[in-house]
């Protein structure tokens, strides 16, 4: 299972700090919602990467594990997309470059890439925000859609979207 947790720092600083970073305590185990007290044990750290334009990073995710349900729980921070090496920011400048017709930095396959997931994903973007009250209709130009989308993810902030995002409809943003 997948925490999406606000660290209110950056990628960067995130990677400064390691280890050391704030991460959340729980009262109640997320799956099996069994008091934490007892039943919620650090379960170590995995390292992944965080890209971004400047940078590629090394930091480090905690884990959790419930003795109730035995799940293991990953806090990620908000920066990050689940299963995603480059940061949530990163991708959406160079998905919105793309939709503007801009020179994008990256390799041409993973420009598409990135591209192809965020125009699977737009109606799910649709149905989330119709979900908090944003909008209500639908045009049939595929482009036209991603790029309004686009300027309302960026409206709303990218971590911010992420995290509230996710679990809507059973998956997480950028999904295949």
């Amino acid at each position: 299972m997948i925490i999406s947790h606000d660290f209110g720092i950056g990628v960067v600083e995130y990677e400064e700090r390691g280890k050391n970073n704030e991460f959340p305590l729980f009262d109640t185990c997320p799956n099996c919602k069994c008091p934490a007290h007892g039943n919620l044990h650090r379960n170590g750290y995995y390292w992944r990467y965080g890209i971004t334009e400047v940078v590629t990073l090394r930091i480090p995710i905690c884990r959790l594990k419930c003795l109730q349900c035995e799940v293991n729980i990953s806090i990620l921070p908000d920066f990050l997309i689940p299963y995603f090496q480059h940061t949530i920011h990163t991708v959406m400048k160079r998905v919105n470059q793309i939709l503007k017709k801009k020179k994008a930095k990256g390799s041409r396959q993973l420009l598409r890439f990135h591209l192809n997931r965020y125009l699977k994903c737009i109606n799910w973007i649709h149905s989330f925000f119709i979900g908090i009250g944003k909008i209500c209709g639908m045009s049939g130009d595929i482009k036209k859609e991603a790029t309004k989308y686009m300027k309302m993810i960026l409206d709303f902030g990218e971590s911010p979207f992420l995290r509230r995002s996710r679990g809507h409809l059973s998956k997480y943003f950028m999904a295949n």
